[in-house]
């Protein structure tokens, strides 16, 4: 099994489980908060994505202050 963190454009952070010995099927994956596709794959492998950070949890980006 492969894992791996993936960043979809909105800010939304995912984990992706890929099983290397579960057959699956080409496919890909659409973000839940934003709904545009963050990742497709030609394998026939099975994977699995948890959301670890939408970015209405996320902390806002603050800049740093200037130089003094």
């Amino acid at each position: 099994m492969k894992m791996f963190d993936i960043e979809c454009r909105c800010g939304a952070q995912y984990r992706c489980a890929e099983s290397e010995t579960l057959a699956g099927r080409p496919g890909s994956f659409v973000c839940t908060s934003c709904g545009q596709t963050v990742e497709r794959w030609d394998t026939a492998t099975t994977r699995v994505y948890r959301c670890m950070l939408s970015p209405d949890r996320a902390y806002m980006k603050v800049a740093p202050p200037p130089a003094p």
